[in-house]
């Protein structure tokens, strides 16, 4: 039996079970929040399926390096489906603690990672529950962050 999965496995992975990755393209990035202790930020993406089904996105792993330097390392949910032959947006959370940011006005950020997504395909589909297998494509993104001024918390008065 394991000799088996073993050969289908490694057939699914020469071929990819007939089925095309997910294209990822950064588009952009964007400030969403600035305390004094970190930025959090998004780094947006259009994903484009071009298969005749559609694929069903799971997890993005990702790092990002600040002037060489890995400031953040992440997992978060892609939560969505792409129709067949499609294009989604999707973005990827970042925050980035101020302590790791050099004291001048802007950085040269990358992300790098990988997209894990699930062929609509039987076998493909029973290999990834198996764990035999998961299907990813690359992500990848470089943008420059202007280092927005930190905005205190506010803290909510009572009376």
């Amino acid at each position: 039996m394991i000799r088996v999965l073993v050969i289908i496995s490694i057939l699914c992975s020469a071929q990819g079970c007939g089925v095309r990755a997910p294209l990822t393209q950064f588009t952009g990035s964007s400030v969403t929040q600035s305390t004094p202790e970190a930025i959090a930020l998004n780094a947006n993406f259009v994903i484009s399926n071009t298969n005749d089904e559609p694929l069903k996105l799971k997890f993005y792993d990702y790092t990002v390096t600040a002037d060489g330097r890995t400031v953040y390392r992440g997992r978060a949910s892609a939560e969505q489906t792409v129709p067949r032959w499609a294009t989604v947006k999707g973005s990827i959370p970042i925050v980035i603690r101020r302590e790791y940011l050099p004291a001048i006005e802007r950085v040269d950020w990358t992300l790098t990672g990988r997209l894990s997504y699930i062929p609509p395909t039987a076998i493909a589909e029973t290999l990834l529950n198996s764990g035999f297998w998961e299907p990813t494509t690359s992500v990848h993104a470089s943008d420059v962050l202007y280092i927005p001024p930190a905005t205190p918390r506010s803290i909510p008065l009572t009376n």
